[in-house]
């Protein structure tokens, strides 16, 4: 992604706080993969999930992306585990939630080999 895309994308996230306030990223703590840190995501790293998306989402994360980049948008949840789950089951996997206008995103997340998008829906 272009640079300059990268920051009309910045701009248009609408919690300046938000970006200060939360300066880890996620991590694993330790070199144990079996350890989840949860910490707060930066809006710039979720930009680069974004731009970084497995195959499966990459069509979704790039209309995501011209989205966020002409509205405001703002994350609204840090990676977090699945709910109580469905008749599937519980999704252990990662989702991080993201406000774009007037409407939510849930992105679903692996987070091996590292952190990366594989769905997106809205």
């Amino acid at each position: 992604m272009d640079e300059a895309v990268k920051q009309q994308i910045l701009s248009q996230c609408y919690s300046r706080r938000y970006d200060t306030e939360y300066r880890r990223q996620y991590q694993y703590q330790s070199d144990a993969t079996d350890v989840r840190n949860y910490v707060k995501l930066k809006p710039a790293e979720i930009i680069d999930l974004l731009d970084n998306a497995a195959f499966t989402a990459r069509a979704q994360a790039r209309n995501l992306l011209q989205l966020m980049r002409v509205q405001l948008w703002l994350p609204s949840a840090a990676p977090h585990a699945g709910g109580t789950g469905d008749a599937r089951g519980v999704d252990n996997n990662l989702h991080i939630t993201l406000k774009v206008g007037n409407r939510s995103y849930h992105l679903r997340c692996k987070e091996l080999p590292s952190l990366h998008v594989i769905q997106i829906t809205g």
